[in-house]
C-alpha cells in the first residue's frame, strides 16, 4: 500500500515536472515572440548596415566637399566674366 501512495506521488510530481516543463516552453516562445514585435516596431537596424550607411555618407561628404570646392573655384572667374560682359 505505501509503495502504491509513493508511486502514486512519484507520478503525480512527474506529471506536474512535465506540464512546467511545457508551461516554461510556451512562456520562452511567448516573450520571444513579443519582444520580437516589439523590435520590430522600432525599426532597428544591423550594425552591418548602419556600418555601410556609415561608409556611403563618408563618402558623399567628401563628394560635396570636393564639389563645394570646385564651386569656390569657379565663383571669382565667373564674377570677372560677368563684370566683363557688362562693359
Amino acid at each position: 500500500m505505501q509503495h502504491r501512495i509513493a508511486d502514486d506521488i512519484a507520478a503525480a510530481i512527474g506529471d506536474t515536472i512535465a506540464r512546467l516543463g511545457t508551461v516554461k516552453e510556451d512562456v520562452d516562445k511567448q516573450a520571444r515572440a513579443m519582444l520580437s514585435n516589439a523590435l520590430d516596431r522600432l525599426d532597428l537596424v544591423t550594425r552591418d548596415e548602419f556600418d555601410v550607411q556609415q561608409e556611403l555618407l563618408s563618402r558623399l561628404a567628401a563628394r560635396v566637399a570636393v564639389l563645394e570646392d570646385r564651386v569656390d573655384a569657379l565663383t571669382p572667374q565667373a564674377t570677372v566674366d560677368e563684370d566683363a560682359s557688362k562693359d
